[in-house]
């Protein structure tokens, strides 16, 4: 942060019952803008993430990476005692989020109604697969089934695609909806009830298609940005490295050809069919010239759009994300750490220094500080 020494959520309390991605991602989000986030875990087992592979100090690294800064309190729900004591944290809470299949809170005396008598400034966040409407309610799915309803998979090849696509953007959908929650409610006092169906997680990146499949094939997404277009593709150098170019605007197509000895093609930008095949083939016999590190020192200098295709080792390595903070070093339970990206909000959060907690490390002094053990 450059101006003023306290972090946007400072002092505000979130009580955490999701489980796996979409809820971490979430949390992760207000951990790092000043929020306290007390995860309730169910015993023995906690939240799934922490048993997902590779683990370091006996904690999933995925787990310890976005859960870091939390505290871990463990409840039994389904015990009478377990309900009433998540009751007297949720009195004390700005902010509940939950990602149990709709209706589950209520049948443990938990649901929205019950707790808002409690608190009537709580905003309530619930995360399941289609909302609570009664026709979708007990329909399951996971990340693989709503990229592939949503046409992802149509995209990309009809391969799997190795990105948890609809569980990171509905866990970002989600902390919009939230932030705006909790601003509207430092206005008028209110608490409000938030639903993020995990199905509309990969929809943002498909409104595009949708809309140019629904007026017809052929718009910008199938050419100009589907690669169809010499300006806008990927190119293999002398060295047999590839590069990304994305030379959309006029002046930039013209440096290129320039810069590679083709100043000949600086008409044929937006060519398409075979003529686009053709001008693409004369950029890849310039760009033969010379391996990709000559290209890509040649590019900076000239300020183009032109990078490289890394794999994912290289990108982990890649200067340009340390250099702009995008890169942290996650602590770990044992005193070890492990390299991620973070933080998300450069400049405006500050990733918690403590690790993730170990499962239930936090119950006894939680429960005491808002005296709720009995």
């Amino acid at each position: 942060m450059t101006a003023g020494t306290s972090q946007p959520l400072d002092g505000f309390m979130v009580v955490d019952l999701s489980r796996m991605l979409p809820g971490a991602v979430l949390a992760r989000q207000l951990l790092d803008l000043g929020a306290r986030l007390i995860k309730v875990e169910e015993p023995g087992v906690g939240d799934p993430m922490r048993m997902v592979p590779p683990q370091r100090d006996g904690i999933g690294v995925g787990f310890a990476a976005l859960l870091r800064g939390a505290e871990s309190v463990v409840l039994d729900l389904r015990r009478p005692e377990g309900a009433i004591r998540l009751r007297g944290l949720a009195a004390h809470a700005d902010l509940l989020v939950e990602s149990f299949r709709p209706g589950t809170m209520e049948q443990w005396g938990l649901g929205w109604d019950a707790v808002h008598e409690l608190n009537p400034r709580l905003v309530w966040c619930s995360l399941s697969s289609f909302g609570s409407s009664p026709e979708l309610r007990d329909r399951v799915a996971h990340d693989l089934n709503f990229s592939a309803m949503a046409g992802v998979l149509d995209l990309v090849g009809g391969r799997v695609p190795r990105l948890q696509l609809a569980d990171v953007s509905s866990g970002l959908l989600a902390t919009s909806s939230v932030l705006a929650a909790l601003l509207a409610r430092e206005r008028d006092g209110a608490g409000r009830r938030i639903e993020q169906p995990l199905a509309a997680g990969p929809l943002p990146f498909l409104t595009w298609s949708w809309l140019e499949r629904a007026a017809g094939t052929g718009g910008v997404l199938d050419t100009l940005l589907g690669g169809a277009c010499p300006c806008y593709r990927l190119y293999r150098c002398g060295d047999g490295r590839e590069i990304s170019l994305a030379a959309l605007e006029p002046k930039f197509w013209a440096a290129f050809v320039e810069l590679i000895g083709a100043a000949e093609l600086e008409a044929d930008a937006f060519a398409l069919g075979a003529d686009g095949e053709r001008v693409a083939a004369a950029v890849e016999r310039a760009l033969a010239a010379h391996p990709r590190p000559h290209w890509l020192a040649a590019a900076e200098e000239r300020a183009l759009p032109l990078g490289p295709v890394h794999g994912l080792d290289e990108a982990m390595a890649e200067p340009a994300f340390a250099a702009a903070g995008l890169l942290e070093d996650t602590p770990l339970p044992g005193g070890g750490t492990v390299r991620s990206v973070g933080p998300w909000n450069v400049g405006l959060g500050a990733t918690p220094g403590r690790p993730a907690p170990q499962l239930g490390e936090n119950t006894d002094a939680v429960l005491d500080e808002f005296g709720v053990r009995s």
